[in-house]
Parts: C-alpha cells; sequence; structure tokens
C-alpha cells in the first residue's frame, strides 16, 4: 500500500495528471457534444418517434462513455508504464526503447482513442439498425465524422503535452526522423479533420435531405447546419493553433537559441521534442553548437601554444610554407643566472618563478598589442607588427620594454630586455608535416645581442638609436641615449639606448 501511495504521489508531482485531464476532456466533450447533436438537431423522423428506444440508446450511450474512460485510461497507463518507470528510475532501462516509445506517445494515444470510438460507434449503430438501417447509417456517418475529429485533436494535445518527456529522452541522442508524421502530412491531416469533416458534414445533410433521409422542411436543417459551421470554425482554430505551434514553437526556439548565439554564447542548446524534420533541425543545431564548440575549444588550446592571432589566421585560411618582408619590432628577454638557479632550486620550484616570470612578460606583450612569438627555455622573443599589422609597432615595443622592466622587479628571476626594430621575413617555416610561424633577420639578431648585454647594464633594457629614431616622439622622450659598441658578431658599432628613470621622463 505505501509503494502504491509514493508511487501516486510521484506520479501527481509529473505532467502526467495534466495529460490525462486533456485528453479526458476533449474526448468527454466530444462525445457529449455529438450525442446533443444526433439527438436535437437531426431532423430525423425514425429518431424522435422512437423515444423509448432513444432514451435506451441515451442510458446506452452514457454507461459506454464511463467504461470507455476506464478502459482508455487503463490502456494508457498499460501502454505507457515502461515510460513511467523510465522516468522514476532512467538507469534500469533501455534508453533506445524508452526513446522511440515516447516519441511514439501521440500516436498511440491517437490510436487508443480510435479504438474506444470505433467500439462505441459500432455498439451505437448495431442498436439503431435494429430498428432503421437509413437511421444507423446517418447516425453512424455523424459519429465517425465526430471521432475523427477527437482522434486528430488527441494527438495533437498528447504532442504537445508529452514534449517535457520527449526532451529527456532525446537528450542524448537522435537518429530517426520518423517517429512522427512529416510536418506536410500533419498540416494536410489537421485541416482534413478539423475543417474538412464538418464541412462534409454540412453537405452530407444536404445531400441526404435531397435523398429523403431527413424531414422534407428544409428549416430543420437550419440548426444542424449552424452546428456544424459553428463546429468547423472552432475545432479549425483549435487543430490549425496545435498543428501551426508544433511547428512555430521549435522555430522560435532556435531562432532565440540562434540569437544567443551571436551574442557570444557557445553553451546554447535546444531541446529535441519532435521525432520529424523539425527533430532534425534541432539535433543538427545541437550538433552545429558542438562543432562549433570544439572549434573554439581547440582554437584556444592551439592559441596557448602558437598565439592567438597565428591561430586565428591558421584557422582561417590555409598556412603554407614560406614568408613575406614586414617592418617590425622584436622584443628578446632572456633571464639572467637561470642555470645556477636551476642549481640551488628543485625542478619544481624552477618551473613555477618560470611561470610567474612568463606570465607578467606575456600579459605585458598582449597589452601593448604584440605576440609571442616562441619560448625558448628561460627566453622569450616577442613581435610587434607580424602577423597583425600594428600602426607604430616600434613604440609599443618600446613601450612594452619599459613596463616589463617594472612589473619584474618584485620576482625572484630577472631578465635583460632588448628591442630591436627593422625588416624580417615572417612567415611559416620548417618542413611540409611540421612547421612554425616565426620571424627571421637582422633584427632578431640584434635584440637578441641587445639583451646580453643589458642584463649588465643598469635598468637592464637596451634598444639602439636606428630603432629609438623609429619611434613617436612620446616615447623617444622617455628614452636616453648611450655609447656606441660592438656588439657580439656584428662588424659595425651600434650606439645604444637604455630607458630614463620614471620621474625624469615625466619632467620631460
Amino acid at each position: 500500500m505505501d509503494r502504491i501511495l509514493r508511487a501516486l504521489k510521484w506520479l501527481w508531482g509529473t505532467s502526467w495528471p495534466l495529460y490525462a485531464a486533456l485528453v479526458l476532456s476533449s474526448n468527454l466533450i466530444g462525445a457529449v457534444g455529438i450525442m446533443l447533436f444526433i439527438r436535437y438537431l437531426l431532423p430525423l423522423p425514425e429518431l424522435q418517434e422512437l423515444e423509448l428506444g432513444w432514451l435506451t440508446l441515451t442510458t446506452l450511450g452514457v454507461l459506454y462513455v464511463g467504461f470507455a474512460i476506464i478502459v482508455a485510461v487503463g490502456a494508457t497507463l498499460l501502454l505507457f508504464r515502461p515510460v513511467l518507470d523510465w522516468q522514476r528510475d532512467p538507469d534500469r532501462h533501455d534508453p533506445n526503447m524508452v526513446r522511440y516509445l515516447v516519441m511514439r506517445i501521440p500516436i498511440y494515444q491517437a490510436i487508443v482513442c480510435a479504438v474506444v470510438w470505433g467500439i462505441g460507434i459500432a455498439i451505437a449503430v448495431g442498436v439503431i439498425a435494429a430498428t432503421s438501417g437509413q437511421t444507423a447509417l446517418v447516425v453512424g456517418i455523424a459519429l465517425i465524422l465526430a471521432a475523427a475529429v477527437i482522434v486528430l485533436l488527441t494527438y495533437l494535445q498528447a504532442e504537445r503535452m508529452v514534449r517535457p518527456v520527449a526532451a529527456a529522452a532525446l537528450a542524448q541522442r537522435f537518429e530517426d526522423a520518423t517517429l512522427e508524421p512529416p510536418i506536410t502530412h500533419r498540416l494536410r491531416i489537421t485541416w482534413i479533420m478539423t475543417t474538412a469533416a464538418p464541412v462534409v458534414g454540412i453537405l452530407l445533410l444536404i445531400a441526404g435531405q435531397r435523398a429523403g433521409f431527413f424531414t422534407d422542411r428544409a428549416a430543420d436543417l437550419d440548426w444542424a447546419v449552424f452546428a456544424l459551421s459553428i463546429t468547423a470554425l472552432i475545432t479549425g482554430y483549435i487543430g490549425t493553433s496545435l498543428s501551426t505551434a508544433s511547428v512555430t514553437d521549435p522555430i522560435h526556439e532556435l531562432q532565440d537559441a540562434v540569437t544567443r548565439v551571436r551574442r557570444g554564447d557557445h553553451d546554447v542548446r535546444v531541446d529535441i521534442y519532435d521525432g520529424s524534420e523539425i527533430g532534425v533541425l534541432q539535433a543538427g543545431f545541437n550538433e552545429m553548437m558542438r562543432g562549433l564548440k570544439e572549434r573554439q575549444r581547440v582554437r584556444d588550446i592551439f592559441g596557448q601554444y602558437v598565439g592567438s592571432e597565428v591561430a586565428e589566421r591558421a584557422l582561417e585560411e590555409r598556412p603554407q610554407l614560406g614568408g613575406e618582408d614586414r617592418k617590425v619590432a622584436v622584443l628578446f628577454i632572456d633571464v639572467i643566472g637561470s642555470t645556477g638557479f636551476a642549481v640551488n632550486h628543485s625542478p619544481e620550484e624552477v618551473v613555477t618563478e618560470l611561470n610567474k616570470f612568463f606570465d607578467v612578460v606575456v600579459d605585458v606583450v598582449h597589452r601593448n598589442k604584440g605576440v609571442i612569438n616562441k619560448f625558448q627555455g628561460d627566453a622569450a622573443l616577442a613581435v610587434f607588427g607580424a602577423p597583425l599589422n600594428v600602426n607604430d609597432a616600434t613604440s609599443w615595443a618600446l613601450t612594452a620594454a619599459r613596463e616589463m622592466r617594472s612589473e619584474l622587479r618584485e620576482l625572484r628571476l630577472q631578465a635583460g630586455i632588448g628591442v630591436a626594430a627593422g625588416h624580417v621575413v615572417a612567415g611559416n617555416i620548417g618542413g611540409h608535416d611540421r612547421f612554425e610561424y616565426t620571424v627571421i633577420g637582422d633584427a632578431v639578431n640584434l635584440a637578441a645581442r641587445l639583451t646580453e648585454m643589458a642584463k649588465d647594464t643598469p635598468g637592464r633594457v637596451l634598444t639602439n638609436a636606428a630603432t629609438l629614431r623609429s619611434a613617436n616622439e612620446a616615447e623617444q622622450r622617455r628614452w636616453t641615449t648611450l655609447k656606441s659598441v660592438e656588439l657580439r658578431g656584428r662588424n659595425k658599432m651600434t650606439q645604444l639606448a637604455r630607458p630614463v628613470r620614471s620621474t625624469m621622463a615625466d619632467r620631460a
């Protein structure tokens, strides 16, 4: 008993009670409506004269409605019990079986409804046929048309109400687009059942009167025709609204999802609850978002290794070996005494300090529109002006060098910094199977030599006079020229320059 009470309590907390109430109410309203229509609006002389027979038929109809409710509820619970059990304990059921059954719920519910109505029609026609075969034919046609409308509305209501359950069942995978009728068939059947059926009833009334099925007075048909016209308007509107909503609701959800994606939200997904072409669109959108998210993940990881600018360029166009002449500024930074530091500290401490060091370097370079081209052990090479063009790249590189000097002061690792500007070849260097984007030229070599000398220079930041002259005036005032020296590996004199003290630069 406790188990039954717990099951009922769980069931009441789901959407199934509302589902059952809507399905039963539509069938009850349809049954009562068609019984009243036959009894009071159809001009059947035989039916009007057989009051005792009609009373028996009415009583039988009421009894059958009660019986039909019990049978329909029992058949529905028996048919959909695996779905209820799956909702209570998803891990103990085959997801493929549940997925198929959930998407078939509207069709199965419509079949149950059609069977119940079919049995009732057979009983009613059989009882009336014992008295009048002509009256039985008219009543049978009226009941069949009413049943067609109610069965279709039952399907549309079930399809709409079962969406949350279908979304849960199809959350992991959607593979079959034939679990529900195609959209075109759904819309056409809706028109036939909810609009054409009542109109056919009106035409049959007129044809039946001329054939002698009804009374000779045309006025006797007025109320029947009026009732069928109102029915066509009401059922046509309800059916069209439900069938249209089955198409427009997922489209609006997709539209909202696309809007969110345009705003930068890449975690968007839509629920899949339709077993037709709409479900294919919903599943396709989610698959597209998974691909987009994976592409973004690859882009982010790729960018962490080669730089976001290089990654963007590689993903947007097919990389090819070779390079192009570019005017750039190069910043080279190398840790001082890294060998001794590695000897006196554990590898973990060395890695930790290097990460702190390079975190500052990367932040300063990116803040000044530069690109970290590569890390070389305890050194790093930054490029300003490639692969993306940057206005006044030399000034940005010199600014980055000054800011880097200031922000590295509090760290345990110190470094020499060299900046040089000039023409280089920037492009992909390597083999066809493995290459990297880099810059090659005299400016790179000059920056490396300046870095070596900067390690023994106060301030530990150096550039050459030619590079300084290509910067803007504001940046030039923050540097001062030094003597000319011959750098290692170069056969000409190079005039050096280093940043002035901050207070002097500010006064200037």
